[in-house]
């Protein structure tokens, strides 16, 4: 069941009626339903998630499976996947599917905000729990929607909660901030945020500069920097684009005692190479920090030969699971209506920290950890409490 076309799916679809949940079920195993984008463009990110998922089940029912108070004993898990080839009207089939055919229980998944949109109506039809993974966009969470929530890591307001708290804290101590943004949804929603939250902070903001996806020649925004002279260089983009920016700002000897590059990736430092040296960055979580459900996590991705560098949203998706197998345990039974109620009145523990959800469904208090390239390695280097590394201040390699 690894794939299956929308048009087979549709087909599937119209020859069978409505399915009831298996209500206070005692002796299936425990369904849940997802898609991940393991073909098409969202592929890069997830394309290992199909197999994660087997894991996981693996790992759940390894240790007996999922306790139910009502039954007196564990139920083993069972996690349905298919690839919805990163095409939201695909992912809105296959959930059909699974709520009509397959009968899962439960909904876990799907990714991205373009699915976000679609698919929850799905859930909504027909009262199935779902907590989705990757999905922050604002609007999505506005529309009275009651079985949907999410755990994206971070959500904008929470990106760079942390970093700020850092750099306020170091000697000698910023005064100037730069932003350079590429042109995108999220990379603006990102530099909007913190630009403001930066003044808030006491950092004068003496330059922003927009860029095209297809920009390759940064020369014009990079002398204005070098002239600009900013404490910190922050950089709003995805990994791909902003990769000639950052080999120019080295060609042409940029200072600062921080560059900062929202969305660090091991796609991004492989291309960079020794030019990453000493750039910081966010990420939801990292190997290596300790927390709930760390350990259980990294066997996880040790097993599925998935780097939290090279899949950066992967810990988004485990947290999904994670979750959800603690509001089943909270609920106490195999009931749609009893876990919903559970994932709105919970707080759920993970290695990201505990997740509670808003009135629109969204997981609004997990804060991301700032990480910095030393030595050719990734280090968490905040909070302190959690770091793997002390911050080298100011960056050496931006000297």
């Amino acid at each position: 069941m690894r794939f299956v076309t929308a048009a087979c799916a549709a087909a599937l679809i119209a020859a069978a009626g409505p399915a009831a949940a298996k209500v206070g079920s005692c002796t299936d195993p425990i369904v849940w339903g997802t898609t991940v984008s393991s073909t098409g463009p969202q592929s890069t990110f997830g394309e290992r998630w199909a197999e994660m998922n087997e894991i996981f089940a693996d790992e759940v029912n390894k240790q007996g499976g999922i306790m139910v108070k009502d039954c007196g004993k564990k139920l083993p898990l069972k996690i349905v996947t298919y690839d919805d080839q990163s095409v939201p009207t695909n992912g809105v089939t296959l959930y059909e599917k699974m709520a009509t055919v397959d009968n899962v229980d439960f909904f876990v998944g799907p990714d991205w905000s373009t699915f976000g949109f679609p698919v929850p109506p799905v859930a909504e039809k027909h009262k199935i729990p779902m907590v989705m993974a990757n999905v922050a966009a604002l609007d999505i969470f506005n529309r009275g929607l009651k079985y949907m929530f999410a755990t994206p890591s971070p959500t904008v307001p929470n990106w760079d909660v942390r970093y700020f708290d850092m750099v306020m804290k170091q000697t000698p101590k910023p005064q100037t901030i730069y932003f350079v943004t590429q042109d995108n949804p999220i990379t603006k929603s990102i530099t909007d945020f913190w630009s403001k939250k930066a003044e808030e902070a006491g950092l004068k903001v003496i330059g922003s500069e927009m860029f095209g996806v297809q920009l390759k020649d940064f020369t014009p925004i990079v002398l204005k920097m070098r002239t600009a002279k900013p404490d910190i260089i922050y950089i709003s983009s995805f990994d791909n684009p902003s990769v000639p920016l950052i080999q120019q700002m080295r060609q042409l000897k940029v200072k600062a005692l921080d560059v900062h590059h929202t969305l660090l990736s091991g796609t991004l430092e492989r291309q960079l190479g020794k030019d990453i040296e000493g750039v910081t960055g966010m990420m939801a979580w990292f190997e290596g920090v300790k927390g709930d459900y760390a350990e259980f996590s990294e066997n996880i991705l040790k097993r599925a030969k998935i780097n939290m560098f090279d899949y950066p949203y992967t810990m988004s998706r485990l947290a999904a699971y994670l979750v959800m197998w603690q509001a089943i345990e909270k609920a106490g039974a195999v009931d749609r209506e009893k876990v919903k109620d559970a994932l709105y009145l919970g707080t759920f523990k993970a290695p990201t920290g505990d997740i509670t959800f808003n009135e629109g469904g969204m997981s609004y208090k997990t804060l991301s950890y700032t990480l910095q390239i030393q030595q050719g390695k990734v280090k968490v280097v905040w909070p302190q409490d959690k770091a793997t590394a002390k911050l080298i201040w100011p960056s050496p390699t931006w000297q």
